[in-house]
């Protein structure tokens, strides 16, 4: 905080300067005491907290406004400590749904936009965040990608990952997968120290580490992670001091496991609500913020111990001391509740500015305007279907295919495919049907396998918002329509296009980046679920379609899986060939 913004905020205190506002008539949620302060108001200038001082004495101020809270409860703003923006939608997009519902501060991940666009993607998508009501603070993408033996993308230098984690608002490295660090892969040792020398934070990704492991996990430095999934991960890890990030979003919702830990005699500082991400339809359907928030009351928890995990619990952890509660020197980020139960959001002041009020956004939110460089990221050339059959080549017997279990996990199974000139041919009666990874700047560079699960028995689909990468993921029931869906995703710059019968039967642009569509959330929404009844016309019938397929080549979950390198045994860390 520069001395010119101090010496401006003792002025008012001092009477040597008017505020410009002041609160009045609300009862405010503490988030150090866990009471409510009543008969008090809230001084403000610049956007800051200047003072909270008793009504009658605060009487002597000349405001600019007064705002009468007609006895609501005044709450800090939320922060969601952890999700994922440069993907699903345009910042410029959420900035309305995350107001509404009283998010006025965001930390976010950075991976999938470095993997595809490396540093110019990632200084575009930052900026494409500045002047918004909302607040957004960002992660340094670590380990992009995961596995560059086995995976392609573009990424990011050390250097430039340094320089990058200098900036004020990025206040640590994003999810780092504990089996990279353990084995000591050197870019992730190399980021950490330069972290922990910058006094940032090392956000984990722990899922499946235990004991031994993940004290060698905490050695590194990790200082969070939100993989837990039973109380019994929540507790091993509050044991080394690992922040426990719950989840409960678009990818997992742990709240109904982790419940249990109200129950228990612990220190709930020490836990951070987040989402881990929203698509477009649960922004509209359900919240942001605000809704974890309820589901945690709902489930038990004390209602001030819940807006702790979404105000002053993730404020303390990242050391944003300026947010996550209403004091002095504190960013006027204020909730007008009704109550505290319901966490109904009336309205919303931010920096001080009233933002939303009575169901209306109080200022326009403008687009963001994407340079060319955003826009065109996708280099591949278009393939014939040919460039995706399996060659026989000299080899006899079986092959190793990919089974989807349910949306996260696979296993390797083995077929023997039948040969037709010179090609392995698909089975559609047994389900097993090609899947290709295309890399996005090299087409001449694609893994091919098989893949079993997923159902589909006419048609296929192609797409570039898969896990870290950003490459082109392409599976069906034939060579033809998938060629005719990378084609088409191709000329989009990116997106999801599905075909059937030779004919594209749905597209979703998604020219920035080649992971974010341009559009309001509610027409993002309406195509998501578009999408969805389009996938099923071609007979996928996983329960959660597209969460499972763009995950299908992504190296931090097990066992088999398929990259722009070919098949990757996970578990062993490998390429293994189609060929048994």
């Amino acid at each position: 905080m520069k001395a010119a913004t101090i010496r401006s905020l003792l002025d008012v205190t001092k009477g040597k300067a008017g505020p410009d506002a002041i609160i009045v008539n609300g009862k405010i949620i503490n988030v150090f005491t866990n009471g409510i302060d009543e008969g008090s108001a809230i001084i403000i200038k610049d956007g800051l907290i200047a003072s909270i001082e008793d009504e009658d004495k605060a009487s002597g101020y000349s405001p600019s406004e007064v705002v009468d809270a007609r006895g609501a409860y005044l709450c800090p703003g939320f922060i969601d400590a952890h999700t994922h923006l440069d993907s699903l939608y345009p910042f410029y997009a959420l900035v309305p749904y995350a107001v509404r519902g009283g998010t006025t501060t965001v930390v976010t991940e950075t991976s999938a936009v470095a993997c595809a666009c490396g540093m110019e993607g990632v200084a575009s998508f930052t900026e494409s965040t500045q002047g918004y009501p909302v607040r957004c603070y960002f992660l340094a993408p670590p380990l992009t990608p995961p596995f560059p033996e086995m995976e392609g993308s573009k990424g990011l230098t050390l250097g430039e990952f340094k320089k990058f984690l200098q900036r004020d608002d990025v206040v640590g490295i994003g999810e780092a997968y504990w089996t990279r660090i353990v084995e000591g892969d050197p870019r992730i040792l190399k980021q950490a120290e330069a972290a922990l020398g910058l006094n940032k934070k090392l956000d984990g990704h722990a899922a499946g580490a235990h004991g031994k492991r993940l004290i060698e996990y905490a050695l590194t430095g990790i200082t969070s992670c939100h993989e837990s999934i039973t109380v019994d991960e929540v507790l091993e890890k509050l044991r080394f001091g690992i922040y426990i990030m719950i989840r409960q979003g678009f990818v997992r919702k742990e709240l109904p496991e982790l419940s249990g830990l109200k129950d228990m005699d612990i220190d709930t500082r020490r836990l951070i609500l987040t989402s881990d991400a929203f698509d477009a339809v649960m922004l509209r359907e359900e919240g942001y913020l605000d809704s974890i928030v309820r589901t945690a009351i709902s489930y038990g928890f004390r209602p001030i111990d819940a807006i702790k995990m979404a105000t002053i619990n993730p404020a303390d952890y990242y050391g944003l001391r300026h947010l996550g509660a209403i004091a002095p020197l504190r960013h006027a980020d204020i909730l007008f509740l009704n109550s505290m139960e319901d966490v109904w959001v009336e309205r919303v002041m931010a920096g001080g500015k009233m933002v939303f009020d009575a169901g209306q956004y109080c200022e326009k939110i403008e687009p963001y305007n994407y340079p060319d460089t955003a826009r065109n990221t996708i280099k591949a050339r278009k393939i014939s279907p040919v460039d995706l059959k399996v060659a026989h080549g000299d080899h006899s017997g079986d092959v190793r295919v990919i089974k989807v279990l349910n949306q996260t996990i696979t296993r390797e199974i083995s077929w023997k495919p039948l040969v037709k000139n010179g090609y392995l041919e698909k089975d559609l009666s047994a389900d097993i049907i090609p899947v290709s990874v295309i890399n996005r700047y090299n087409s001449s560079i694609k893994g091919k396998g098989f893949i079993t699960g997923t159902g589909i028995k006419q048609g296929a689909f192609a797409t570039s918002l898969i896990w870290d990468t950003g490459n082109i993921l392409t599976m069906g029931s034939s060579e033809d329509d998938m060629a005719t869906a990378v084609n088409s995703l191709i000329d989009l710059q990116g997106g999801t296009v599905i075909v059937r019968e030779g004919s594209v039967i749905f597209e979703l642009p998604m020219p920035v980046f080649g992971t974010i569509p341009i559009g309001s959330i509610e027409e993002i929404a309406d195509a998501t679920q578009e999408m969805v009844r389009s996938i099923r016309r071609i007979g996928v019938t996983l329960e959660r379609p597209f969460l499972t397929l763009q995950t299908i080549p992504f190296s931090g979950l097990p066992f088999l899986r398929i990259t722009d390198k070919g098949l990757a045994d996970i578990k062993n860390r490998r390429l293994v060939p189609l060929h048994l």
